[in-house]
């Protein structure tokens, strides 16, 4: 198959392509990236397909990238993506800009029941029945020149994309569920993993739950300086400290830099690196009285009845299957505990903030009917 694309490698054919672009009605866009040893991702490609011509943005050459900024916030151009977490975090941190309105195809494949959190392989088969070479997909972007084959295979990536957008847009007015899709996607924008509170960056952290308030306390001190270390150095988060050893550490009654060899998986380089700083931290924060820490959001240990948790799952995929669609879109576990945790003291159930949206009238006003039975 002959893939046409046009490669952009000079600021003014950027900013004529840009304007191109911004007359079209919606505009496939997908990135690709290296993030070997760095904490923001170094962006290497940037496709960009509008049904007419598909664009590749060489950013190595084209370091000026502001004319894409109009684009990605241009209200009357939908920016098309598939699962776009990380693009989204490419944009943020070169552009300072994110993409509004923002259609997700993967969202839109769960709304339609094909499958939640689809492969975008899965994506292409299911809905132009075209297999998709898995052979690019780790690529190094940074090289240059880039090979046929990896321009090939960027190429199609957007232009097989708007052509499911073009399937999903219909199928979903048709069910009457554009609205709940266009809505997911927005509150996508809101939470950019490379942007997050630091004082929030311990909500990452599996295991929480069976650690008592002292020892959370810690690691959220923890995860709020590793965070910040590893954005002011730009490296990965457990190249400063991983996961297992903030754990680790946390649960000690007394630690000394010593320590972290035997306690922790880090290496002698991050023991010198940061040892000193990480024992005085933990060693500070073991001394702020209870009364004085800022509460703890988002842990919660209380244990749910299972038979209400079962009576709130069996309605969410009865409702799933009754409107076609994925049943992890409509509630996770996470927000079925939640609920069951607002009314444990006074049986007064509330839906959690996210489930106020579309999800309040087409599931959330059900559960909270299954809980006053």
């Amino acid at each position: 198959m002959t893939v046409e694309y046009e490669m952009i490698d000079s600021p003014r054919r950027l900013e004529e392509v840009v304007e191109l672009l911004r007359k079209a009605d919606a505009v496939a866009i997908d990135t690709e990236f290296a993030r070997f040893n760095t904490y923001y991702p170094i962006v290497g490609l940037i496709q960009l397909y509008d049904g007419q011509q598909c664009y590749l943005v060489d950013p190595l050459q084209v370091t000026e990238l502001g004319p894409l900024a109009e684009l990605l916030e241009d209200p009357a151009v939908v920016k098309v993506f598939h699962a776009c977490s990380e693009d989204l975090e490419v944009f943020h941190h070169v552009l300072e800009a994110l993409p509004g309105p923002l259609f997700d195809s993967q969202v839109g494949a769960a709304a339609l029941g094909v499958n939640f959190s689809i492969s975008y392989q899965k994506l292409v088969a299911h809905y132009l029945d075209i297999e998709i070479s898995k052979e690019e997909t780790r690529s190094d972007w940074l090289q240059r020149p880039l090979t046929s084959s990896q321009l090939d295979y960027a190429a199609l990536d957007v232009i097989h994309l708007l052509q499911v957008y073009r399937q999903q847009v219909a199928q979903l007015t048709t069910a009457a569920k554009l609205g709940w899709v266009q809505e997911e996607c927005a509150a996508m924008t809101t939470s950019i993993a490379t942007d997050v509170d630091p004082q929030l960056a311990y909500l990452r952290i599996k295991g929480l739950a069976k650690l008592d308030r002292e020892a959370i306390y810690i690691v959220k001190t923890i995860c709020a300086w590793r965070e910040v270390k590893a954005r002011e150095l730009d490296v990965p988060r457990n190249h400063v400290i991983d996961e297992q050893s903030v754990l680790a550490v946390a649960g000690l009654d007394y630690l000394q830099v010593g320590g972290l060899h035997k306690h922790t998986t880090l290496n002698s380089r991050q023991v010198r690196k940061f040892g000193d700083e990480l024992v005085q931290l933990i060693d500070t924060a073991r001394l702020v009285p209870e009364a004085e820490r800022p509460p703890i959001v988002g842990i919660d240990a209380l244990p749910v009845s299972n038979s209400l948790m079962k009576r709130l799952k069996r309605k969410v995929a009865e409702k799933a299957e009754a409107i076609g669609m994925a049943p992890e879109m409509l509630a996770r576990r996470r927000h079925l505990e939640q609920i069951l945790r607002s009314g444990a003291d006074n049986g007064q159930y509330q839906l959690p903030a996210d489930m106020c949206g579309w999800r309040k009238a087409v599931i959330g006003d059900e559960l909270i009917a299954v809980l006053a039975d």
